[in-house]
């Protein structure tokens, strides 16, 4: 048995050990009690990002995930501020082989809204439903990655299963069984309203959706159902849609947000507001300029290659983040198993840029880029515009709001993209991080539409590899690929500005991109 296998199995049996008494049921007002804390009426907090849907099968990012997190229960749960993972709605589960897991539900989990009780057959449907191959008819989705050598969800008896995989799969506790993949849907909810489901989502979690707008926001209120550990100090969130940083700085001020994120040098302003604490936190999310390599010119490497030696990521970074964001030379942000240390720091080399768009007959190039439209990435994407017309590249900046630049490189929309500047949030397992570049995600989220078959093996045997070493030896080679490919200048990691009333703890499984809510305390 491999170490990997071992670890995890500990894990589990650990959790389940600590987890699975009289305490794992408790009733809100049970646990509060027992806690010592109180509720409060509302948390009002800052999304800065429009809702997409309330579903796991079909989230868009964290904007959802966050909501989705308090709204669905999972098998396995991070700990309150930490990676750790604790049980959720299984009151038992464990690795029996490299492929195989068997669960048992706690039995008396209620969904929402009149849906009955959580049986085997919702974990099944749930977990199938994302991973397999859906029926006629219906939508792929796009996290079916998370669920990559998924065979079956074996239904034992009303509250147990078996989850089989074809293959070992590293890491599925953390980044699936435990994230926003592992939450348990009703199976007879999404059935029975179809479309509607994930603006009308039904769980078995701490809060349940009342009102959804996807530019406006969110209102969530205590599930008084819930019958899970964890319940939540507030009886409302309030989840408003604010992509604007100065609105949102001046929405603290006025006292109508609780709590938001901004980049460090947009949350300065705050740092001596009286009743606010304003922290900076290493961020773990990724954002670069991508080229389409299909589109006309960037189809040649070496028209790629100009364009990165042509750009300065540090004027970039110093026009977008005030110099406060650390640059980040590859995919992987240095908190995820395998970063590339060593990966080559590009500098600007203009008589080279030339000499590469000279070698591929390429004189007044024009280029559209496309950017959100952001204070930070518009002011990278005036840098970069400025920076390449010293090289024969004319750029032309076209940012969008959320709503159409999420979609600009999606279907037969994304082959005419040519250059574009994106953010993703990681997670703690590299293959998270890169699942978006295999040629798969081609028409989704591969907005590069990058085709490497070599990137593909190396993708689909590391996810396998429960070897730490040997998966970490098969990380940095993808790395390397990418890097190969010219079609990537990674910019940073960025770093965020947490922000918060000093009557609020806020909660985060580290990194700062996906929230707790139900962990969110008064103090």
């Amino acid at each position: 048995m491999s170490h990997g296998l071992n670890r995890r199995a500990v894990l589990a049996a650990g959790a389940g050990a600590g987890l699975a008494g009289p305490a794992a049921l408790l009733w809100p007002e049970v646990a509060l009690a027992q806690a010592g804390g109180a509720t409060r009426p509302l948390l009002t907090v800052r999304a800065a990002a429009d809702f997409e849907l309330i579903d796991p099968a079909h989230r868009r990012g964290p904007v959802d995930g966050n909501v989705m997190r308090v709204v669905y229960q999972r098998l396995m749960q991070p700990k309150p501020n930490s990676a750790e993972i604790e049980l959720d709605a299984a009151a038992e589960i464990k690795q029996t082989s490299p492929t195989t897991i068997e669960f048992r539900l706690k039995p008396g989990l209620m969904f929402t809204d009149g849906f009955g009780e959580m049986t085997a057959e919702d974990v099944k449907f749930s977990f199938e439903r994302i991973g397999l191959p859906p029926a006629a008819g219906a939508k792929e989705s796009s996290y079916k990655g998370d669920w990559l050598h998924l065979t079956t969800v074996e239904v034992k008896s009303k509250y147990e299963g078996r989850i089989v995989l074809a293959r070992p799969r590293a890491n599925l506790f953390d980044v699936v069984i435990a994230d926003g993949s592992g939450c348990i849907v009703s199976k007879k909810a999404v059935e029975q309203r179809g479309a509607e489901f994930g603006l009308k989502p039904v769980g078995s979690g701490q809060y349940q959706v009342v009102s959804l707008d996807k530019q406006k926001g969110c209102v969530l209120k205590r599930n008084t159902n819930y019958k899970g550990s964890r319940p939540g100090r507030y009886d409302e969130i309030n989840v408003r849609v604010i992509t604007d940083p100065k609105t949102t700085e001046l929405a603290m001020r006025a006292g109508e947000l609780d709590f938001a994120i901004l980049p460090p040098a947009a949350a300065d302003p705050l740092r001596s507001v009286a009743g606010l604490t304003v922290s900076d936190q290493p961020s773990f999310a990724y954002v670069w300029l991508g080229m389409n390599v299909e589109k006309g010119p960037l189809a040649d490497l070496r028209v790629r290659q100009a364009i990165r030696l042509g750009i300065d990521v540090d004027q970039m970074l110093l026009a977008g983040y005030n110099g406060k964001a650390p640059r980040l030379n590859t995919v992987l942000p240095p908190q995820v198993i395998g970063h590339w240390r060593e990966a080559p720091v590009y500098r600007r080399n203009v008589a080279e840029a030339r000499a590469l768009l000279a070698a591929a007959g390429q004189s007044n190039l024009k280029l559209r880029l496309t950017v959100l439209n952001t204070p930070e990435f518009q002011n990278m994407a005036l840098v970069a515009k400025a920076l390449l017309a010293e090289v024969g590249v004319t750029v032309d900046v076209d940012a969008q709001p959320g709503g159409t630049y999420w979609s600009a490189g999606k279907g037969d929309t994304g082959k005419n993209l040519e250059l574009y500047m994106s953010r993703f949030s990681a997670k703690h397992d590299p293959n998270f991080v890169m699942q978006w570049f295999v040629s798969g995600q081609i028409g989704n989220w591969n907005w590069s539409r990058w085709n490497s078959q070599e990137f593909d093996n190396m993708f689909r045997d590391s996810d396998s590899e429960t070897d730490p070493a040997k998966r970490r030896q098969m990380v940095l080679e993808m790395q390397r690929a990418m890097d190969k490919s010219s079609a990537f200048v990674w910019l940073t990691n960025e770093a965020s500005g947490v922000i918060h009333k000093t009557s609020v703890k806020p909660a985060s499984i580290p990194g700062w991109i996906d929230w707790q809510y139900s962990d969110f305390q008064p103090s």
